[in-house]
């Protein structure tokens, strides 16, 4: 969702850009950072684009050695969402 309006974006690639943004947010909420990050699990409408998922992965994630695990799902999501996450993280 857009965090300035609450409002479930139109695109796929608006809601990857506000998925990520949120998990930053998230993060940073709880004390840590994305590099505490151990998995992360996304459900979406479509699963033959991930490469719009992937491209905002390899954003958050550039290096190949320390990205988190990651399962990604095809779901039927309600409200207008393409796609959603959640994510486990360890802070040490």
């Amino acid at each position: 969702m857009d965090p300035a309006t609450g409002k479930v974006a139109l695109t796929l690639e608006a809601q990857c850009a506000f998925m990520f943004q949120h998990v930053r947010a998230i993060m940073t909420a709880a004390g840590g950072s994305t590099d505490d990050i151990i998995k992360m699990s996304v459900w979406m409408a479509d699963r033959s684009k991930r490469d719009v998922l992937n491209a905002d992965w390899l954003k958050m994630f550039p290096d190949a050695a320390s990205r988190p695990a990651r399962h990604t799902s095809q779901a039927a999501l309600e409200g207008g969402q393409l796609i959603n996450c959640d994510i486990t993280a360890v802070f040490a």
